[in-house]
């Protein structure tokens, strides 16, 4: 049997520091933040008040406005990225063959958000009669996936994920797995999540687990940084193109990154707390490795989780630690999300960007506001500025609520 190799062809992605794959770049290889005070609602009595929320996104130049009136954010970002992500790529969808398309999309709440909070109001203040026809089906995770095959055309397999914070490569393996195993030739895959709401930064604040640096909102997510005091919360979407090598090569296509392997392992202890010495990020790192055939040492990028929640970034730096021995302190290592905030499923997806473009450029995006490192986060975390450093094979690694672990590992096409 012919060995089927995946590439990225493709990428849309709407992020608090930029929209668009070349105003992404530009801010994270410049260090530009996107976190500030929070401007959808008034957030003066939370105790936490800033957030990185897109900006200057008009969802009605991607998606029919009827439709834009009745869905949720969450939709609107994966749309509106699933049409960027087709068009970067170049495929002409309509010469192809649409049984052999797949789309698979991930959520960690999808419209259970703005759909569910206004319609719940109006159900409490008005009664059953005032709640909007479309509400049920807006509200499921998978409706995203539904318009996006509908936009686009795509009538093959189609899926949606919901595994937290990882959902964002898991739905890359998804791709991945599909046209290894001959079912697609190329896939639409994606995330996107939009928290800043009221309801939810509520439950998030009351966990404890947000920064409260209200006065310096561009400061405020500091990963492995001795003063960090919690996440930002933010939001986004994301899509990628993923797609057979010989089917990509056939029509010229640019090709940002070859999908190379990915494994996953859960803790299977608590749904929140984290375990310290790192041991089920090592088992997912080592089965990554394993599956796709690579050694410790040949790991010249990481595109880290780096959530700024203290244990979470201890955990993650004893895992680096204890897999890479030695070796973890040669490793280039940064968290975007100094940059971009937490956008849940969607951090994944731009985990998944960046490392594709810094394979292709060759520059890895720093850790910003990482002014005075955790002694015990001793690792090169690539400190504030951008750094040229040329590269072969990357690493994304992210964490989700419930344990679970996950590890990409990406090459450079050549």
């Amino acid at each position: 049997m012919v060995k089927r190799r995946v590439v990225i062809t493709g990428m849309g992605i709407l992020a608090p520091n930029g929209n668009g794959k070349d105003a992404y770049w530009d801010a994270l290889i410049n260090g530009r933040s996107g976190i500030k005070r929070i401007t959808a609602f008034d957030p003066s009595p939370f105790s936490t008040q800033i957030a990185g929320e897109v900006k200057d996104f008009n969802p009605c130049d991607y998606f029919d406005q009827k439709l834009v009136k009745r869905s949720a954010r969450f939709t609107h970002f994966g749309v509106a990225t699933a049409r960027m992500a087709v068009a970067d790529s170049g495929i002409n969808l309509n010469r192809e063959n649409s049984n052999r398309c797949g789309v698979c999309f991930g959520t960690t709440i999808g419209a259970e958000n703005d759909i569910y909070e206004l319609q719940h109001r109006r159900f409490l203040e008005l009664g059953p009669k005032a709640v909007g026809r479309y509400t049920a089906p807006e509200v499921t995770p998978h409706v995203v996936t539904g318009y996006i095959s509908a936009e686009l055309n795509i009538r093959g397999p189609n899926s949606t994920l919901s595994s937290g914070c990882s959902s964002g490569i898991d739905v890359v393996n998804w791709g991945h797995s599909m046209i290894k195993g001959g079912e697609v030739d190329m896939a639409v895959v994606g995330c996107a999540d939009s928290m800043i709401f009221p309801f939810a930064m509520s439950g998030f604040s009351s966990l404890g687990i947000l920064s409260k640096r209200n006065d310096d909102p561009e400061k405020a997510s500091r990963p492995y940084d001795k003063g960090r005091d919690g996440l930002v919360v933010s939001e986004g979407g994301v899509s990628i193109v993923v797609e057979e090598l010989n089917h990509a090569l056939e029509r010229d296509a640019n090709i940002y990154a070859e999908v190379v392997s990915y494994a996953t392992a859960c803790e299977a202890q608590d749904v929140f707390h984290v375990e310290l010495n790192g041991k089920t990020l090592f088992t997912a790192l080592q089965q990554a490795l394993i599956n796709g055939k690579i050694r410790e040492d040949e790991i010249d990028y990481i595109c880290a989780h780096g959530n700024a929640i203290p244990s979470y970034d201890l955990a993650e730096t004893n895992a680096f630690k204890a897999f890479f021995k030695d070796h973890a302190y040669k490793i280039p290592i940064s968290s975007i999300k100094s940059m971009t905030g937490h956008a849940f499923a969607a951090a994944g997806g731009f985990q998944v960007v960046a490392a594709s473009l810094s394979l292709k450029n060759g520059i890895i995006p720093p850790t910003i506001n990482l002014d005075v490192p955790d002694s015990l986060c001793d690792l090169d975390y690539v400190p504030h500025s951008a750094r040229y450093f040329s590269m072969d094979t990357a690493l994304v690694n992210t964490h989700s609520v419930g344990g679970t672990h996950a590890a990409l590992v990406l090459k450079k096409f050549s």
